[in-house]
């Protein structure tokens, strides 16, 4: 079995608060809603002024490339509620980096530790995945708190340009290996 065939078979998921599932087009509100707000964003792209630049984001950066992707959707209202993704997919070492985001209204409530524990079962533990890690600015303390309690461990602090500004940043690494 491959990466990408393992991902394929868990592409939908269900914790105890939420369903992860495949990005759709008919997300785009929802999306546009958090990726409007800078505060929702801050740490991971600009604030997406339109439906027509969120549009043009949520295509080119979570439509286009599925497999790996999961919608938080708040099986309540049958929303997306927020995003974690794998990126930097290393094959031959069975290693990726994942990145989240989670719509403000629902911070502190544990789902982004809970969507990221579940994923840790199924790409760690039952196959698929040796290592995954998790890169935070710095200055992110609550995104810090979430790696630590999804049971991601510090492995590094360094400094490297964001994507966005170009501006050099201080980032801390974290990283949870299988079996841990």
């Amino acid at each position: 079995m491959t990466i990408w065939t393992h991902l394929a078979q868990h592409s939908i998921l269900q914790t105890s608060r939420l369903y992860l599932r495949p990005p759709l087009v008919t997300d785009l509100e929802s999306f546009h809603a958090i990726a409007h707000d800078p505060e929702n964003v801050r740490y991971i792209f600009p604030a997406q002024q339109n439906l027509e630049e969120s549009l043009h984001l949520w295509t080119h950066a979570f439509l286009k490339k599925t497999l790996g992707t999961w919608v938080l959707e708040d099986p309540q209202e049958h929303r997306l509620i927020g995003v974690i993704r794998l990126e930097k997919i290393q094959e031959i070492a069975l290693e990726a980096e994942v990145g989240y985001f989670l719509d403000k209204r629902y911070w502190g409530q544990g789902l982004v530790v809970e969507g990221l524990e579940a994923l840790c079962q199924i790409l760690l533990v039952s196959q698929g995945f040796k290592a995954l890690s998790l890169q935070v600015h710095l200055e992110n303390i609550a995104s810090q708190r979430v790696a630590e309690k999804a049971g991601f461990s510090f492995h590094r602090q360094f400094k490297g340009s964001d994507r966005y500004t170009r501006k050099m940043r201080d980032y801390v690494e974290f990283r949870r290996k299988r079996g841990d």
